[in-house]
């Protein structure tokens, strides 16, 4: 009888220790574009851009890049505070 509590005993243990919490939902992803919109309070931000034009500040073919990377670049357009990126069209605003 001592044997069959004792089996029982590891049994449990061995149960025990490979339980797992059951995984947690993840939240929603919006369904809508609002979630790909940056918010209206924006940074400063550089772009590192095919062609560039001053009047407006705008640019075309544009990649953001850090500040550390402007002078790996052609052509540099800034845009202090709010910008607009449509597929890499940039109008700084």
């Amino acid at each position: 009888m001592r044997g069959v509590s004792s089996s029982a005993a590891v049994t449990l243990a061995i149960l025990a220790g490979c339980a797992q919490p059951s995984p947690q939902p993840s939240p929603p992803t919006p369904t809508t574009p609002d979630h790909r919109r940056h918010p209206e309070t924006r940074h400063d931000q550089h772009f590192c851009c095919q062609s560039v034009s001053a009047k407006p500040w705008s640019g075309e073919g544009c990649v953001t890049i850090a500040v550390e990377h402007i002078n790996t670049c052609a052509k540099v357009l800034y845009c202090p505070g709010k910008w607009i990126n449509d597929e890499g069209d940039v109008t700084c605003e």
